[in-house]
């Protein structure tokens, strides 16, 4: 027959109560472990909500960058046909101008300058 060990009555208590502040200290361990990793996860989240806040702004930002350069590049070409139509007009009107005056290259006589108010002195 196998003889067990004797254990007394007090170390018995005393290793159950050891073993109770082993178990309370390993289950406030685990606890703080939980609220730091719970804090973390908390922290990347938000990490996460910035930026996808970010690039929603960035792509309306771009959204409204792009409506503006396309409403500027509008204006632009519509300027510059502006600006093409008053160069037709001028060089027509310069054109019917020197027909009506009979210029043919030579310089135009003070006569003809006088009528088409040229006389002014240029800077």
């Amino acid at each position: 027959m196998m003889r067990l060990p004797f254990t007394s009555r007090r170390r018995a208590e005393d290793a159950m109560c050891l073993l109770v502040e082993v178990s309370r200290r390993t289950v406030a361990d685990a606890e703080a472990a939980q609220g730091k990793a719970e804090q973390d996860l908390a922290a990347e989240r938000e990490k996460l909500r910035r930026a996808v806040a970010y690039v929603g702004q960035a792509e309306g930002r771009r959204d409204t960058d792009g409506h503006h350069l396309a409403r500027a590049l509008r204006a632009v070409a519509y300027e510059r046909e502006q600006a093409e139509g008053y160069r037709r007009t001028i060089r027509q009107l310069t054109d019917q101008l020197l027909d009506a005056t009979g210029y043919q290259g030579e310089p135009l006589l003070p006569e003809a300058r006088r009528v088409l108010d040229l006389d002014k002195e240029d800077a």
